[in-house]
Protein backbone atom coordinates (compact mmCIF):
# COMPACT_ATOMS: atom_id res chain seq x y z
CA UNK A 1 0.00 0.00 0.00
CA UNK A 2 0.93 3.39 -1.10
CA UNK A 3 0.40 6.95 1.10
CA UNK A 4 2.89 9.01 -0.61
CA UNK A 5 3.53 9.75 -4.26
CA UNK A 6 6.38 12.25 -5.73
CA UNK A 7 6.11 14.02 -8.90
CA UNK A 8 9.00 16.27 -10.44
CA UNK A 9 8.23 18.86 -8.33
CA UNK A 10 5.20 17.61 -5.85
CA UNK A 11 5.01 15.35 -3.46
CA UNK A 12 1.28 13.92 -2.64
CA UNK A 13 0.06 12.56 0.57
CA UNK A 14 -2.90 10.33 1.26
CA UNK A 15 -4.43 11.84 4.80
CA UNK A 16 -8.03 10.45 5.33
CA UNK A 17 -10.50 12.48 4.15
CA UNK A 18 -8.06 14.49 1.92
CA UNK A 19 -5.10 14.16 -0.94
CA UNK A 20 -2.77 16.98 -0.16
CA UNK A 21 -0.85 17.87 -3.30
CA UNK A 22 2.73 19.43 -2.09
CA UNK A 23 4.61 21.70 -4.07
CA UNK A 24 7.89 22.22 -3.73
CA UNK A 25 9.54 24.79 -2.33
CA UNK A 26 6.16 26.48 -1.52
CA UNK A 27 4.12 27.11 1.61
CA UNK A 28 0.85 26.29 0.43
CA UNK A 29 -0.67 23.18 -0.65
CA UNK A 30 -3.73 22.41 -2.93
CA UNK A 31 -5.87 20.39 -1.20
CA UNK A 32 -8.33 17.28 -2.83
CA UNK A 33 -11.14 16.78 -1.04
CA UNK A 34 -12.92 13.19 -1.26
CA UNK A 35 -16.64 13.73 -2.44
CA UNK A 36 -18.62 11.81 0.00
CA UNK A 37 -22.02 10.11 -1.32
CA UNK A 38 -25.51 10.18 0.31
CA UNK A 39 -25.41 6.47 0.94
CA UNK A 40 -21.98 6.30 2.59
CA UNK A 41 -21.13 7.65 6.18
CA UNK A 42 -18.80 10.54 6.45
CA UNK A 43 -16.57 7.85 8.75
CA UNK A 44 -15.90 6.15 6.31
CA UNK A 45 -14.76 8.16 3.05
CA UNK A 46 -11.12 8.13 3.29
CA UNK A 47 -8.60 7.13 1.30
CA UNK A 48 -6.75 4.24 1.82
CA UNK A 49 -3.81 4.37 -0.72
CA UNK A 50 -2.60 6.43 -3.80
CA UNK A 51 -1.32 5.03 -6.80
CA UNK A 52 0.25 7.54 -9.68
CA UNK A 53 0.62 6.85 -13.04
CA UNK A 54 3.87 5.97 -14.81
CA UNK A 55 3.54 9.34 -17.40
CA UNK A 56 2.25 10.96 -14.10
CA UNK A 57 -1.09 12.30 -15.19
CA UNK A 58 -3.76 10.13 -13.15
CA UNK A 59 -3.56 9.59 -9.81
CA UNK A 60 -6.20 6.64 -8.01
CA UNK A 61 -7.27 6.67 -4.80
CA UNK A 62 -8.69 3.76 -2.73
CA UNK A 63 -11.07 4.83 -0.68
CA UNK A 64 -12.64 2.90 2.73
CA UNK A 65 -16.47 2.99 0.69
CA UNK A 66 -16.18 0.94 -1.89
CA UNK A 67 -14.32 3.37 -5.13
CA UNK A 68 -11.15 4.24 -6.67
CA UNK A 69 -11.20 8.43 -7.50
CA UNK A 70 -9.09 9.34 -10.88
CA UNK A 71 -7.59 12.93 -10.91
CA UNK A 72 -5.82 14.37 -13.76
CA UNK A 73 -2.75 15.89 -12.49
CA UNK A 74 -3.10 18.53 -15.14
CA UNK A 75 -5.60 20.12 -13.86
CA UNK A 76 -6.33 18.65 -10.51
CA UNK A 77 -10.03 17.46 -11.73
CA UNK A 78 -12.11 14.77 -10.63
CA UNK A 79 -12.30 12.83 -14.15
CA UNK A 80 -13.27 8.75 -13.00
CA UNK A 81 -15.22 7.31 -10.42
CA UNK A 82 -15.13 3.27 -10.14
CA UNK A 83 -16.93 1.31 -7.50
CA UNK A 84 -15.83 -1.75 -6.07
CA UNK A 85 -17.45 -5.00 -4.49
CA UNK A 86 -15.36 -5.23 -1.36
CA UNK A 87 -13.32 -2.51 0.82
CA UNK A 88 -9.43 -1.55 -1.48
CA UNK A 89 -6.87 -2.60 0.43
CA UNK A 90 -3.73 -2.46 -2.20
CA UNK A 91 -3.74 -0.59 -6.02
CA UNK A 92 -1.44 -0.34 -8.92
CA UNK A 93 -1.35 1.35 -12.69
CA UNK A 94 0.02 -0.57 -15.50
CA UNK A 95 3.39 1.22 -16.99
CA UNK A 96 0.88 2.11 -20.16
CA UNK A 97 -1.17 4.16 -17.88
CA UNK A 98 -4.18 2.33 -19.02
CA UNK A 99 -5.30 -0.17 -16.75
CA UNK A 100 -6.05 0.48 -12.78
CA UNK A 101 -5.81 -2.81 -11.02
CA UNK A 102 -7.16 -3.17 -7.40
CA UNK A 103 -6.99 -5.91 -4.39
CA UNK A 104 -9.88 -6.09 -1.78
CA UNK A 105 -9.87 -7.13 1.56
CA UNK A 106 -11.91 -10.89 0.30
CA UNK A 107 -9.01 -12.10 -1.74
CA UNK A 108 -10.32 -10.75 -5.37
CA UNK A 109 -8.24 -8.24 -7.65
CA UNK A 110 -10.48 -6.39 -10.20
CA UNK A 111 -9.41 -4.10 -13.47
CA UNK A 112 -10.78 -0.79 -14.61
CA UNK A 113 -9.77 1.00 -17.69
CA UNK A 114 -7.96 4.37 -16.15
CA UNK A 115 -9.09 6.47 -19.09
CA UNK A 116 -12.59 5.94 -19.12
CA UNK A 117 -14.81 4.04 -21.59
CA UNK A 118 -13.29 5.58 -25.56
CA UNK A 119 -9.58 5.90 -26.47
CA UNK A 120 -7.91 6.99 -29.72
CA UNK A 121 -5.17 4.27 -28.97
CA UNK A 122 -7.25 1.75 -28.61
CA UNK A 123 -9.30 2.54 -31.56
CA UNK A 124 -6.33 2.70 -33.50
CA UNK A 125 -5.19 -0.66 -32.44
CA UNK A 126 -8.31 -2.28 -33.40
CA UNK A 127 -8.31 -0.82 -36.67
CA UNK A 128 -5.10 -2.22 -37.26
CA UNK A 129 -6.22 -5.88 -36.10
CA UNK A 130 -4.41 -6.13 -32.68
CA UNK A 131 -6.36 -7.23 -29.87
CA UNK A 132 -5.20 -4.85 -26.74
CA UNK A 133 -6.13 -4.70 -23.33
CA UNK A 134 -7.57 -1.40 -24.05
CA UNK A 135 -9.59 -2.97 -26.47
CA UNK A 136 -11.03 -4.87 -23.77
CA UNK A 137 -12.35 -2.14 -21.95
CA UNK A 138 -13.87 -0.45 -24.63
CA UNK A 139 -16.75 -1.52 -24.45
CA UNK A 140 -17.07 -1.48 -20.84
CA UNK A 141 -19.02 0.78 -18.46
CA UNK A 142 -16.56 1.01 -15.61
CA UNK A 143 -18.24 -2.26 -13.92
CA UNK A 144 -15.33 -4.23 -11.89
CA UNK A 145 -14.11 -7.07 -13.85
CA UNK A 146 -12.61 -10.02 -12.08
CA UNK A 147 -8.75 -10.54 -12.49
CA UNK A 148 -7.76 -13.07 -10.34
CA UNK A 149 -8.60 -13.99 -6.47
CA UNK A 150 -6.55 -15.76 -3.34
CA UNK A 151 -8.83 -17.70 -0.50
CA UNK A 152 -6.98 -14.76 2.25
CA UNK A 153 -7.24 -11.02 2.44
CA UNK A 154 -4.67 -9.78 0.12
CA UNK A 155 -2.16 -6.92 1.34
CA UNK A 156 -0.35 -6.05 -1.54
CA UNK A 157 -0.12 -6.30 -5.41
CA UNK A 158 2.20 -5.03 -8.36
CA UNK A 159 2.61 -5.20 -11.77
CA UNK A 160 5.85 -5.63 -13.47
CA UNK A 161 6.82 -2.74 -16.08
CA UNK A 162 6.51 -5.15 -18.85
CA UNK A 163 3.21 -5.98 -18.16
CA UNK A 164 3.44 -10.00 -18.41
CA UNK A 165 3.14 -10.19 -14.51
CA UNK A 166 0.75 -9.33 -11.52
CA UNK A 167 2.55 -10.29 -8.67
CA UNK A 168 -0.09 -10.73 -4.80
CA UNK A 169 1.08 -10.82 -1.51
CA UNK A 170 -1.85 -12.03 1.55
CA UNK A 171 -2.50 -12.66 5.01
CA UNK A 172 -1.68 -16.62 4.67
CA UNK A 173 2.25 -15.98 3.86
CA UNK A 174 2.14 -16.14 -0.14
CA UNK A 175 3.60 -14.13 -2.56
CA UNK A 176 1.76 -15.16 -5.82
CA UNK A 177 3.41 -14.48 -9.44
CA UNK A 178 0.63 -14.90 -11.86
CA UNK A 179 0.68 -14.00 -15.63
CA UNK A 180 -0.81 -11.02 -16.92
CA UNK A 181 -3.74 -10.03 -17.84
CA UNK A 182 -3.89 -14.46 -18.14
CA UNK A 183 -3.78 -14.58 -14.61
CA UNK A 184 -4.80 -18.21 -14.34
CA UNK A 185 -1.66 -19.19 -15.34
CA UNK A 186 0.29 -19.36 -12.34
CA UNK A 187 4.74 -18.34 -13.01
CA UNK A 188 5.73 -19.01 -9.60
CA UNK A 189 5.11 -19.10 -5.82
CA UNK A 190 7.72 -16.99 -3.47
CA UNK A 191 7.06 -19.42 0.15
CA UNK A 192 8.92 -18.49 2.92
CA UNK A 193 7.16 -15.91 5.59
CA UNK A 194 5.79 -17.17 8.09
CA UNK A 195 3.43 -14.48 8.71
CA UNK A 196 0.98 -12.04 6.52
CA UNK A 197 2.97 -10.65 3.82
CA UNK A 198 2.62 -6.68 3.98
CA UNK A 199 4.57 -4.82 1.50
CA UNK A 200 6.07 -6.35 -1.79
CA UNK A 201 7.88 -4.41 -4.40
CA UNK A 202 10.04 -4.52 -7.33
CA UNK A 203 13.70 -3.43 -7.68
CA UNK A 204 14.64 -1.38 -10.43
CA UNK A 205 16.85 -3.37 -13.16
CA UNK A 206 16.87 -5.87 -15.41
CA UNK A 207 17.09 -9.07 -13.14
CA UNK A 208 13.30 -9.76 -11.72
CA UNK A 209 14.06 -9.30 -7.90
CA UNK A 210 11.29 -8.42 -6.29
CA UNK A 211 11.71 -7.36 -1.98
CA UNK A 212 8.93 -8.64 0.24
CA UNK A 213 8.18 -7.52 4.48
CA UNK A 214 6.05 -9.76 6.69
CA UNK A 215 4.29 -10.17 10.24
CA UNK A 216 7.13 -12.85 11.17
CA UNK A 217 9.74 -9.39 11.40
CA UNK A 218 11.94 -10.50 7.92
CA UNK A 219 12.81 -8.94 4.70
CA UNK A 220 13.27 -11.28 1.47
CA UNK A 221 14.88 -11.17 -1.48
CA UNK A 222 13.35 -13.39 -4.38
CA UNK A 223 13.69 -14.17 -7.82
CA UNK A 224 10.59 -13.84 -8.61
CA UNK A 225 9.94 -15.98 -11.76
CA UNK A 226 11.69 -18.80 -10.18
CA UNK A 227 10.32 -18.60 -6.60
CA UNK A 228 13.52 -18.97 -4.82
CA UNK A 229 14.57 -16.99 -2.02
CA UNK A 230 18.14 -15.32 -2.67
CA UNK A 231 18.40 -13.52 0.79
CA UNK A 232 16.48 -12.90 4.09
CA UNK A 233 17.50 -11.00 7.33
CA UNK A 234 15.64 -11.77 10.45
CA UNK A 235 14.95 -7.79 11.80
CA UNK A 236 14.94 -8.53 15.60
CA UNK A 237 18.47 -8.96 16.00
CA UNK A 238 18.63 -5.36 14.70
CA UNK A 239 16.51 -4.03 17.13
CA UNK A 240 16.75 -5.50 20.53
CA UNK A 241 17.83 -2.38 22.20
CA UNK A 242 14.22 -1.36 21.27
CA UNK A 243 12.00 -4.03 21.97
CA UNK A 244 11.17 -3.33 25.40
CA UNK A 245 8.37 -0.17 23.42
CA UNK A 246 6.84 -3.50 21.52
CA UNK A 247 7.10 -5.81 25.15
CA UNK A 248 4.99 -2.52 26.75
CA UNK A 249 2.52 -2.11 24.26
CA UNK A 250 1.92 -6.47 24.36
CA UNK A 251 1.87 -5.91 28.14
CA UNK A 252 -0.81 -3.20 28.13
CA UNK A 253 -3.08 -5.24 25.35
CA UNK A 254 -3.02 -8.30 27.79
CA UNK A 255 -3.68 -6.48 30.57
CA UNK A 256 -6.90 -4.58 29.05
CA UNK A 257 -8.08 -8.24 27.20
CA UNK A 258 -6.93 -11.52 28.05
CA UNK A 259 -8.00 -12.51 24.54
CA UNK A 260 -4.66 -10.50 23.00
CA UNK A 261 -2.92 -13.78 24.46
CA UNK A 262 -4.29 -15.81 21.38
CA UNK A 263 -2.82 -13.17 18.57
CA UNK A 264 0.48 -11.24 19.76
CA UNK A 265 3.54 -12.30 18.33
CA UNK A 266 6.67 -12.38 20.01
CA UNK A 267 8.12 -9.93 17.97
CA UNK A 268 6.78 -6.71 16.04
CA UNK A 269 6.13 -6.95 11.97
CA UNK A 270 7.72 -5.27 9.24
CA UNK A 271 5.12 -2.26 8.46
CA UNK A 272 6.46 -1.17 5.17
CA UNK A 273 10.14 -0.13 3.21
CA UNK A 274 11.17 2.36 0.62
CA UNK A 275 13.92 0.95 -1.53
CA UNK A 276 16.50 3.75 -3.41
CA UNK A 277 18.73 2.97 -6.12
CA UNK A 278 22.46 3.99 -5.58
CA UNK A 279 24.88 5.37 -7.77
CA UNK A 280 27.18 1.71 -7.24
CA UNK A 281 24.21 -0.64 -8.45
CA UNK A 282 22.91 -1.44 -4.75
CA UNK A 283 20.14 -0.48 -3.12
CA UNK A 284 19.73 1.21 0.11
CA UNK A 285 16.13 0.05 1.76
CA UNK A 286 14.80 2.00 4.69
CA UNK A 287 12.25 0.05 7.17
CA UNK A 288 9.83 0.34 9.47
CA UNK A 289 8.74 -1.72 12.05
CA UNK A 290 5.60 -1.79 13.98
CA UNK A 291 5.81 0.26 17.23
CA UNK A 292 9.57 0.76 17.03
CA UNK A 293 10.91 4.17 17.32
CA UNK A 294 13.70 3.83 14.86
CA UNK A 295 14.50 3.57 11.31
CA UNK A 296 16.12 0.98 10.11
CA UNK A 297 18.79 0.84 6.88
CA UNK A 298 19.98 -2.20 4.87
CA UNK A 299 21.62 -2.49 1.92
CA UNK A 300 21.38 -5.09 -0.85
CA UNK A 301 24.43 -5.99 -2.63
CA UNK A 302 24.88 -8.65 -4.49
CA UNK A 303 21.91 -10.25 -4.15
CA UNK A 304 22.73 -10.01 -0.18
CA UNK A 305 20.24 -7.82 2.24
CA UNK A 306 22.53 -6.19 4.79
CA UNK A 307 21.92 -4.07 7.73
CA UNK A 308 24.05 -1.35 7.73
CA UNK A 309 22.41 0.63 10.58
CA UNK A 310 19.75 2.17 12.85
CA UNK A 311 18.79 5.67 13.39
CA UNK A 312 16.45 6.12 16.85
CA UNK A 313 13.65 8.35 16.64
CA UNK A 314 11.96 10.53 19.25
CA UNK A 315 8.39 9.22 18.10
CA UNK A 316 7.55 6.08 15.96
CA UNK A 317 7.63 6.08 12.10
CA UNK A 318 4.32 5.29 9.99
CA UNK A 319 5.60 5.40 7.00
CA UNK A 320 8.65 6.31 4.86
CA UNK A 321 9.57 7.20 1.45
CA UNK A 322 12.95 7.93 -0.46
CA UNK A 323 12.58 11.12 -2.76
CA UNK A 324 14.25 11.75 -5.71
CA UNK A 325 17.00 13.97 -4.62
CA UNK A 326 18.06 11.20 -2.21
CA UNK A 327 16.51 12.49 1.34
CA UNK A 328 14.24 9.64 3.36
CA UNK A 329 10.87 11.65 3.98
CA UNK A 330 9.54 10.04 7.26
CA UNK A 331 5.46 10.30 8.21
CA UNK A 332 5.81 9.98 12.20
CA UNK A 333 3.11 9.57 15.22
CA UNK A 334 3.13 13.29 16.46
CA UNK A 335 0.48 15.78 16.45
CA UNK A 336 3.01 18.74 16.06
CA UNK A 337 5.33 17.59 13.35
CA UNK A 338 3.91 14.89 11.83
CA UNK A 339 6.36 14.88 8.94
CA UNK A 340 10.72 14.63 9.50
CA UNK A 341 13.50 14.33 6.90
CA UNK A 342 16.92 12.11 6.87
CA UNK A 343 19.58 12.32 4.52
CA UNK A 344 22.02 9.07 4.12
CA UNK A 345 25.50 10.43 4.87
CA UNK A 346 28.43 7.20 5.04
CA UNK A 347 25.27 4.65 5.63
CA UNK A 348 24.13 6.28 8.38
CA UNK A 349 20.74 8.42 8.22
CA UNK A 350 20.85 12.16 10.10
CA UNK A 351 18.22 14.25 10.32
CA UNK A 352 17.99 17.43 8.59
CA UNK A 353 16.28 20.00 10.57
CA UNK A 354 14.01 22.60 9.07
CA UNK A 355 13.63 21.18 6.19
CA UNK A 356 10.90 22.78 3.78
CA UNK A 357 8.60 19.86 4.11
CA UNK A 358 9.06 20.03 7.76
CA UNK A 359 7.45 23.07 7.91
CA UNK A 360 4.78 22.07 5.34
CA UNK A 361 3.50 19.04 7.78
CA UNK A 362 3.79 22.11 10.83
CA UNK A 363 1.26 24.04 8.66
CA UNK A 364 -1.12 21.02 7.55
CA UNK A 365 -1.00 19.06 10.98
CA UNK A 366 -4.59 18.75 11.25
CA UNK A 367 -4.63 16.55 8.28
CA UNK A 368 -1.93 14.42 9.19
CA UNK A 369 -3.55 13.87 12.43
CA UNK A 370 -6.63 12.99 10.81
CA UNK A 371 -5.61 10.86 8.54
CA UNK A 372 -2.41 8.83 10.56
CA UNK A 373 -1.23 5.67 8.43
CA UNK A 374 -1.92 3.76 11.57
CA UNK A 375 -2.56 0.18 10.10
CA UNK A 376 -3.54 -2.18 12.73
CA UNK A 377 -1.22 -4.81 12.46
CA UNK A 378 -2.89 -7.14 15.31
CA UNK A 379 -6.03 -7.58 13.18
CA UNK A 380 -3.68 -9.79 10.52
CA UNK A 381 -2.32 -12.38 13.01
CA UNK A 382 -4.01 -15.06 13.05
CA UNK A 383 -6.00 -16.51 16.97
CA UNK A 384 -3.50 -19.39 18.53
CA UNK A 385 -6.02 -22.18 20.50
CA UNK A 386 -4.41 -24.55 22.37
CA UNK A 387 -6.36 -27.67 21.28
CA UNK A 388 -3.78 -30.26 22.76
CA UNK A 389 -4.70 -28.71 26.38
CA UNK A 390 -8.17 -30.46 26.32
CA UNK A 391 -7.22 -33.21 24.34
CA UNK A 392 -4.97 -34.25 26.61
CA UNK A 393 -6.92 -34.26 29.31
CA UNK A 394 -9.74 -36.04 27.74
CA UNK A 395 -7.10 -38.63 27.09
CA UNK A 396 -6.33 -39.28 30.59
CA UNK A 397 -9.97 -39.46 31.69
CA UNK A 398 -10.46 -42.19 28.85
CA UNK A 399 -7.66 -44.41 30.38
CA UNK A 400 -8.79 -43.91 33.65
CA UNK A 401 -12.06 -45.37 33.02
CA UNK A 402 -10.39 -48.35 30.86
CA UNK A 403 -8.44 -48.99 33.85
CA UNK A 404 -10.98 -48.74 36.32
CA UNK A 405 -13.50 -51.17 34.19
CA UNK A 406 -10.33 -53.49 33.67
CA UNK A 407 -10.31 -53.62 38.05
CA UNK A 408 -13.62 -55.10 37.78
CA UNK A 409 -15.02 -50.91 38.95
CA UNK A 410 -18.15 -49.43 37.70
CA UNK A 411 -17.76 -46.16 36.14
CA UNK A 412 -20.39 -43.46 37.83
CA UNK A 413 -23.51 -42.35 35.17
CA UNK A 414 -22.71 -38.78 36.50
CA UNK A 415 -19.84 -37.27 37.69
CA UNK A 416 -19.11 -38.11 41.38
CA UNK A 417 -17.12 -40.86 43.64
CA UNK A 418 -16.58 -44.84 41.90
CA UNK A 419 -17.99 -46.87 43.28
Amino acid sequence: MRYIEEMENTVIFCCGKAVIVYEKGSDEAKILTLPCSDNVPASEFKGVCIRLSDDKKYLAVACESKVVLIWSTDTWMLQHTHNLVKRPMSIDITSDSAVLLVADKTGDVYHFPLRGNNSSEGNANSENGNNTETDIFREMKSEPQPLLGHLSMLLDLVVTKDKKYIITSDRDEKIRVSHYPNSYNIESFCLGHREFVTQVDLLPGKEPLLLSCSGDGTLMLWNYLTGHCLSTVTTHEHAVSLLHHFEEYCHQRITDSEEAKRFLPEYPAVKNFSVCAAKDGCYHVAVVIDRLPALFLYKIENKKIIHTSTTKMVMQPLVVMWLVTGELMVEQNSEDEPLAVFQLQQETMTAVPNHPIILFGRKYQMYFNEGKKELNIDILYKQRYDNMADYLKKKQERLEVEKAVEAGMSPPLKKGRWV
